[in-house]
């Protein structure tokens, strides 16, 4: 019933990643250090570009600018949000009669996912460790998939099983953004506000080509 990602599926994920991450990520910057990091990250039209949002973001950060409570729910609540992202992105991937297209979306959602959890978890525990909002932190998760979902996906192959992934990893996108608003709103640290932006770029474009996609089931 699984099967790992088929070579045949790289020509796919490479007009994907291009679609993707082709065109420059509008920004909406407000002061100069988030000016300066949104810039770096417009000008990066490589595959890396989760990694250059971070690197910008950083450059610009400082002491000063230290996170608040919003800030560090955002990065808390992303990890897993993103991580059950990864988690269905690979079922799919595993999945026998998907259309390339969807398999290679699926592949870069899990690259691009996987390297933002990386790098958040790194800025939470470097606050952390300086003694800063060093304690837990609870919010909502917005477009979760419940684990009955999951399991179904799991269980299902072909059109049955990409029609289902896209319409959960549409609600999950959506709810991304949901909580991308909420942090741009009520945040301050520019690390996550540039951050936040560039996660809604991103999954707001791969909302449209799963929907396209989804479109033609």
């Amino acid at each position: 019933m699984r099967r790992p990602v088929a070579a045949s599926v790289a020509l796919a994920l490479a007009i994907v990643t291009a679609a993707l991450v082709g065109a420059p990520v509008a920004i909406a910057a407000t002061g100069a250090a988030e000016a300066d990091a949104a810039a770096a990250v417009s000008a990066d039209t490589s595959s890396s570009r989760a990694a250059a949002v971070v690197a910008a973001a950083q450059q610009e950060d400082d002491p000063g600018n230290e996170p608040n409570e919003a800030d560090m729910v955002f990065a808390a609540m992303m990890i897993p949000h993103h991580a059950q992202a990864v988690e269905l992105s690979r079922i799919l991937a595993a999945t026998t009669g998907i259309d390339d297209t969807s398999v290679a979306l699926a592949a870069f959602i899990e690259r691009d996912q996987s390297l933002e959890i990386e790098r958040m978890q790194a800025w939470l525990d470097a606050w952390h460790g300086a003694g800063v909002l060093d304690h837990a932190h609870t919010g909502t998760m917005a477009g979760m998939a419940t684990a009955e979902q999951i399991a179904r996906l799991d269980a299902l192959d072909g059109v049955a099983a990409e029609r289902l992934f896209l319409e959960l990893m549409i609600a999950h996108h959506e709810g991304a953004l949901a909580m991308t608003r909420d942090v741009i709103d009520a945040g301050v640290n520019t690390w996550i506000r540039v951050l936040a932006k560039h996660v809604a770029a991103e999954q707001q474009r791969e909302i449209e080509a799963m929907t396209a996609r989804l479109g033609t089931l």
